[in-house]
């Protein structure tokens, strides 16, 4: 469901496209095995969590944005803290937004979710010195005009980014692929996404905060022109939540 925005600017056809569809269900057991469960209420192409403050792309705003920005390959391709464009050159917006506007979405959405995410973080971590983050999306079943890997670029079952080997312990991610592949599914490491600033900004595995970035194939669960859900669904999302299962055994093992 879109957040309230003037119809004047935005499609909301394409709003609604531009999410993780169905993420928070599959992983909706998670509760269950011990592990919180935080789910963004609002689309990542309307103000996108998974984005440094300074990846805004300035083109967005009318008129000079008083705040840091970087250079950007997200915000290049579109993709920014507030996405630039919907799909291939077809732009999200047909006219810029102000500068009240933006601020208010990173004010209402952007903040909040880091704020609610940092405190579990923290929270665990107070508790037992140790700290693991599974960061949960979907992807495109290939590649196309706005990825880092091209259009039509095959793509593997699952993805977890762990940042190139430093968001994450090697013994975490090699229980993932293990889990993962022992399900039957194709696993690819940092290969498109190697994780982003929900990865980034919370990991320091030598301290004990290991954080991935985890991307599911659509293609596995849903119809990604209709965004229903396939036959396949409750089958693959059985299989997600036995993942979880295993993961919460191991970190109850590692921290009793």
């Amino acid at each position: 469901m879109c957040p309230p925005i003037s119809s004047r600017r935005s499609t909301r056809t394409w709003c609604g496209f531009r999410y993780d569809t169905h993420v928070d269900d599959i992983f909706a057991a998670a509760p269950d095995h011990g592990a919180p469960l935080l789910a963004a209420l609002f689309p990542r192409s309307f103000l996108d969590p998974n984005r440094s403050l300074s990846d805004m792309d300035e083109r967005m705003v009318a008129g000079p944005w008083p705040h840091p920005t970087r250079d950007s390959n997200t915000a290049r391709r579109g993709m920014g803290l507030i996405w630039r464009k919907a799909w291939g050159e077809t732009p999200m917006y047909d006219a810029p937004l102000t500068v009240a506007e933006a601020e208010a979405r990173i004010r209402r959405y952007w903040l909040p979710y880091h704020d609610a995410l940092r405190q579990l973080l923290d929270g665990a971590f107070a508790q037992y010195r140790r700290v693991w983050h599974i960061n949960c999306h979907s992807m495109t079943d290939a590649g196309h005009a706005m990825s880092s890997d091209g259009p039509g670029t095959s793509r593997a079952d699952i993805c977890i980014g762990d940042m190139l080997g430093t968001s994450a312990g090697p013994e975490f991610t090699a229980l993932l692929r293990e889990i993962l592949e022992g399900e039957g599914f194709s696993v690819a490491m940092n290969r498109p996404f190697k994780g982003a600033e929900l990865t980034e900004a919370y990991a320091n595995p030598a301290i004990g905060r290991h954080s991935v970035q985890f991307e599911i194939n659509r293609r596995l669960y849903m119809d990604e022109e209709t965004r229903d859900r396939s036959a396949d669904y409750p089958a693959f999302k059985a299989a997600m939540t036995r993942m979880v299962g295993c993961v919460a055994d191991y970190v109850k093992a590692e921290v009793s």
